[in-house]
């Protein structure tokens, strides 16, 4: 939400699976399971292709929102990566400037070739970049630098204890 205007301008796409035993069950219990088995691909490709199609359907509607969409490292690691989330998002007729593409600190903070030129590669393209999740690792301001994020969420502990604590405030 726009504190200013009170528009929104942007929402998160979440996975949840709805188990028919055990109700909604969140990301930590299988995120990793469909990373270990080569799975994490077609989950952020579901992600991606929904979360275009709502989007574009928010703005034919007039709402001047974007989405973003949590990427997993391994995911990163593909060599076509970018170009084929480019391609899925403009099947969906919509221009990649409306995605954010969230990666967690410690995938920022990754040394990794791959991971680095896929997000170079997604920027240039268009895609919004957020490193969510900060405060949570190791990352540094020269960290920060090696990659153009257009967002930076700070992790809900320093937010939350704000009030409380200088060291958060600070």
């Amino acid at each position: 939400i726009e504190l200013a205007t009170g528009k929104i301008r942007g929402v998160e796409a979440l996975a949840r699976w709805r188990h028919p035993q055990h109700g909604i069950v969140a990301p930590i219990a299988f995120i990793t399971i469909l990373e270990e088995n080569g799975q994490i691909e077609a989950l952020t490709r579901v992600m991606l292709a929904r979360s275009a199609e709502q989007c574009r359907s928010w703005r034919n509607a007039g709402l001047d929102a974007s989405v973003s969409v949590n990427v997993s490292v391994k995911s990163l690691g593909d060599v076509h990566f970018a170009e084929s989330m480019t391609e899925l998002v403009r099947r969906h007729h919509l221009d990649p400037r409306h995605m954010i593409i969230e990666v967690t600190e410690t995938t920022a903070a990754t040394d990794v070739g791959r991971a680095l030129e896929n997000l170079a590669r997604l920027r240039m393209n268009g895609f919004g970049l957020s490193i969510d999740d900060y405060g949570t690792g190791y990352s540094s301001m020269q960290q920060l630098g090696r990659i153009a994020f257009t967002e930076l969420k700070i992790d809900q502990s320093f937010v939350m204890n704000a009030v409380k604590q200088e060291s958060s405030r600070v």
